[in-house]
């Protein structure tokens, strides 16, 4: 199996005719990566360098986040009725994306108010919405304060109380920018026992700066590094009745409602760092040589590219198609959240971790390109864990599973057929680019119900066959193979959920059972938002480059996913099966396009082929909407790279 992946000699993309806006559905990402200039310049204080030489001396990314602050960047997930930016989250996503791939700090510089933000608008009143707002347009940051050290992720253990005579009591653990927020959402315990026994509230800068406020120290971190983690302390801070968000006793409701979107959005920063762990490899592996051949056309090579490219994929569709969901179906969104979360979590990982492998000895060494990648891996584990426990995240999963049964016993789908409307949503929910097919977000709407209502798995349920059938038809019968084992499998899955739901020895809490059967419906939900992306597109336009109705992507996705919800590693899929993500990944990185389904132009210098003889310098050209040095890595004594050549390094491939 061989990957063609382009080469490491650089030169600047090629934007189109000085001047020329950004088109397409993510233009507004486009224009503002063009405003941070080439990534590979090591003269680039937005670039990967400078991220990594912040990293080591754990400095705060103070320029990037005034720019950032200055484009309005930090109101990308406030919606537009109260001043904010927020067009669809699809959108946000990928604006994230382009900014946190060349330092994933910039996330919690400009964004750690998500929490608290949603937080008021799932559960606050109508002046609160306001109120938030108004910080946020002001450019202050909102702490969010929920998790405790000794309660770790069971949150009904919490101890920090809020008293009958409103006095505030107790110590909130690792806070995000805790030392230098301007508010703060505090979910305090206000009476004994269960669910409702929590409240919210919602302190402004006067009750931060109050001396019964203690702001510990920094805690040191392995990733996120300059990001101030920190402890909140409370010593009877009087909070006023106005203060409560919401009603008494629902603020852990409303937390967790919120949480779905911080989860959903948390994800733009797993697939920033597997973007930078993955192109960073590639460009490596075109080249460095061993044997006289290149890393990535060696059978190692090009199998762990095009592994890591298949899991940056899946992830990509699973997390866009999930961003969409959000608008159209917000009460039935309490699944696809925790989904995402888990899927992106777990792949982009093991896409960051390969990429590392594949650069091999040299990603040791903290120049070059292995300082971009240990930065990338350690980040990326970061954010796998900041707004969630994994082990929470499957309990919540786990009481979903049981209620599909049903739906995958039928043979014919019938659950998919239930409702009307179900078709008309997940036509716009598939309808990648489409923000006039979204509703604006109503997060009030947000629910913790477990009932069937997933349009994912009751679509996948429906279409499956015809999904099959389709493939078959168009001579894709790998594909089609492959999707049928995912509605087999599902029905698998769910089934076993149910019988253990009825068997207290299959419990929860007696047997690991529901959380491993929870953690193979993630990757498998995963495998059935795929195959219903390629049914939806399949007439219209390529997806990742690839011509339309190409079904290469969907095959190693597909192949990919199955092995992984086997049990069986994924390096036993098959290389004919994997190889077109491979090549397709190699061709966006060549084409200077981010890793994602639809194409948005980023202003990286593009790799170049030594032995491209069509390739001239009159060809190069830098992004002219760049205020920053945009020139290509290659113009850099220092940063040009001669492709080496191994051939004494049998004993390691790499």
């Amino acid at each position: 199996m061989t990957v063609a992946s382009p080469p490491a000699a650089g030169r600047a993309r090629v934007p189109g005719p000085a001047g020329t806006a950004p088109a397409g559905p993510h233009a507004e990402a486009e224009r503002l990566d063009g405003r941070l200039g080439d990534p590979w310049s090591p003269r680039n204080p937005f670039g990967f360098a400078a991220g990594a030489a912040r990293d080591a001396e754990e400095e705060y990314p103070r320029q990037a986040e005034a720019l950032l602050r200055a484009e309005g960047f930090h109101l990308c997930h406030l919606p537009a009725p109260l001043g904010g930016n927020l067009r669809s989250f699809e959108d946000a996503q990928i604006l994230v994306r382009v900014c946190a791939r060349r330092d994933v700090n910039v996330m919690p510089a400009t964004m750690f108010s998500i929490s608290a933000l949603m937080t008021v608008l799932a559960a606050g009143t109508a002046d609160q919405h306001r109120l938030v707002a108004g910080w946020l347009r002001e450019g202050r940051t909102i702490a969010f304060g929920l998790s405790e050290e000794q309660a770790g992720s069971d949150v009904l253990a919490n101890t920090c109380r809020l008293t009958g005579e409103g006095t505030l009591h107790g110590t909130k653990w690792l806070v995000g920018r805790a030392n230098t927020a301007d508010a703060a959402v505090i979910v305090a315990r206000t009476s004994k026992r269960g669910a409702g026994a929590f409240t919210a509230v919602l302190l402004g800068p006067e009750e931060l700066a109050d001396p019964r406020v203690r702001r510990a120290a920094p805690q040191p971190t392995t990733g996120m590094r300059g990001i101030d983690f920190a402890d909140l302390e409370f010593d009877g801070l009087a909070v006023a009745p106005h203060a409560v968000v919401g009603e008494v006793g629902s603020g852990l409701e409303g937390a967790l409602r919120a949480q779905q979107i911080v989860r959903l959005m948390s994800t733009a920063g797993c697939l920033a760092t597997a973007d930078t762990a993955l192109r960073t490899a590639l460009r490596f592996a075109r080249g460095h040589r061993t044997g006289g051949v290149p890393v990535a056309d060696t059978p190692y090579g090009s199998r762990e590219l095009a592994l890591a490219a298949a899991e940056l994929i899946a992830t990509d569709l699973a997390v866009l198609v999930a961003a969409r969901q959000v608008h159209l179906a917000p009460g039935a969104f309490g699944l696809a959240s925790s989904v995402v979360k888990h899927v992106a979590t777990r792949l982009t990982a093991s896409c960051a971790t390969r990429a590392r492998a594949v650069v091999g000895a040299r990603s040791v060494l903290r120049d070059g390109p292995g300082g971009v990648l240990d930065k990338a891996v350690r980040d990326n584990a970061m954010v796998a864990v900041i707004d969630t426990s994994v082990l929470g995240n499957l309990r919540a999963l786990a009481m979903h599973l049981p209620s599909y049964a049903p739906v995958f016993a039928d043979a014919a789908g019938a659950g998919g057929a239930a409702d009307p409307g179900r078709e008309q949503r997940l036509r716009a929910l598939f309808a990648l680019g489409d923000r006039a097919s979204l509703p604006e977000l109503r997060a009030a709407d947000l629910d913790l119900g477990v009932r069937p209502k997933d349009d994912v798995l009751l679509g996948f349920a429906a279409h499956a066959d015809a999904i099959a059938a389709e493939l078959l038809g168009r001579g894709e019968a790998r594909a089609a193979e492959l999707v049928a084992g995912v509605r087999a499998a599902l029905a698998a899955v769910t089934g076993s959920a149910a019988e253990a739901q009825r068997d207290r020895a299959r419990s929860a809490k007696a047997s690991p059972e529901p959380l491993d059967l929870a953690d193979r419906l993630c990757v498998l939900h995963a495998a059935a938002t795929a195959a219903l992306v390629w049914w939806y597109h399949r007439d219209g336009r390529g997806l990742f480059g690839a011509a339309p109705g190409d079904a290469g992507w969907l095959t190693a996705v597909l192949a990919l996913l199955s092995a992984l919800a086997d049990g069986r590693d994924p390096r036993t899929a098959g290389g004919r099966d994997l190889a077109p993500a491979g090549r397709l990944a190699a061709a966006l990185d060549g084409a200077g396009l981010l890793f994602t389904a639809l194409p948005v132009r980023l202003s990286d210098s593009v790799p170049q082929d030594e032995n491209d003889e069509n390739s001239t310098d009159s060809e190069s050209s830098t992004n002219s909407e760049s205020s920053t040095d945009t020139e290509s890595s290659a113009d850099d004594p220092k940063n040009a790279k001669t492709p080496t050549d191994d051939r004494n390094e049998e004993a390691d491939p790499r």
